[in-house]
């Protein structure tokens, strides 16, 4: 039942629910659940686990094949239904005025940072980070031939390529990555029509896992989408670059000045760190002190 007009929308099934059940009691401990609903994409859950949601206010809905793709593709892969189902969030959850979707293996750390995700969409726009930072690193590995670059690959050429085809993922090669677990869109029709369309135009070729991030892409980068890009503090990826800790206001900072407060801590591509809540992390506090953390949020889950 809708009380608010603004839903935060995740997903999983049984492997993410504890992750899922950190993510939620941070929105909780951040007293955001008075402001936003939330909103589960079942894609594997059981029916205990659906009642724990239930009973904390969550909207469960079962998370379908919004587009037709091949069965050898998806075929007992129902995890990968989110790949399509974020581009039609409205459809599953009708009436709100702001939409955030967020990875269940991502928490918020920070709410007023994490809060530029609604304000951002409330400017008529797209509003995503871009996967990239002056701490990630290099975005882009190139294969050299007698002292010359041959070949340049990045996420974007790799996804792009082999959805749609070569000569748009060279075009778009050198833009920035836009990370799907994390993006807020208002209730603007145009704005989920551009994504929807290209969702249905990257699925053609290609594996399905990628197919999201393609689509904004191609929204964004092609067919010029209003968008706002937010800081990579807004969305941290973890597996990047460590993140320092604030030990005074613990909570995580970004690494370099001036040490923002990161949004949400992002955990996608720590695999160890997304199965063992217990698994300690090497990071330092503001002063250089060491420091061994998980980087779980740190409320446990519910029996």
């Amino acid at each position: 039942m809708q009380h608010n007009k603004k839903i935060i929308v995740s997903s999983a099934d049984s492997k993410y629910f504890n992750l899922l059940m950190e993510l939620i009691n941070s929105i909780k401990d951040n007293n955001l659940m008075e402001e936003y609903d939330i909103g589960i994409l079942d894609t594997g859950l059981t029916v205990k686990e659906i009642d724990n949601l239930k009973n904390i206010g969550a909207i469960i809905e079962k998370a379908k094949w919004d587009i037709q793709v091949p069965d050898y593709k998806v075929r007992g892969r129902n995890h990968l239904k989110t790949q399509f189902a974020r581009a039609y969030i409205p459809d599953y959850f009708t009436g709100y005025k702001v939409y955030i979707w967020l990875d269940a293996d991502t928490w918020i750390n920070h709410k007023d940072t994490f809060l530029f995700f609604e304000q951002g969409c409330k400017k008529n726009k797209l509003c995503i980070t871009p996967q990239t930072d002056r701490a990630y690193g290099k975005f882009a590995k190139i294969d050299w031939f007698m002292g010359f670059p041959r070949r340049i690959k990045t996420i974007n050429y790799k996804n792009i390529s082999k959805s749609i085809s070569f000569k748009e993922g060279r075009k778009y090669a050198m833009y920035p990555t836009l990370n799907a677990g994390a993006f807020s869109i208002n209730d603007n029709s145009e704005i989920w029509k551009c994504f929807q369309k290209n969702i249905i135009l990257a699925s053609k070729k290609g594996r399905i896992f990628g197919t999201d991030q393609v689509a904004l892409a191609l929204s964004v980068y092609k067919d010029n989408l209003p968008v706002e890009f937010l800081p990579a503090y807004t969305n941290w990826m973890c597996e990047f670059k460590m993140p320092l800790i604030e030990s005074g206001k613990n909570i995580f900072v970004e690494p370099y000045f001036p040490y923002h407060p990161i949004g949400l801590m992002h955990l996608a591509g720590l695999d160890e760190i997304r199965k063992n809540r217990e698994l300690l992390s090497d990071t330092k506090d503001l002063s250089g002190v060491n420091f061994k953390i998980s980087l779980r949020y740190k409320n446990l889950i519910p029996d």
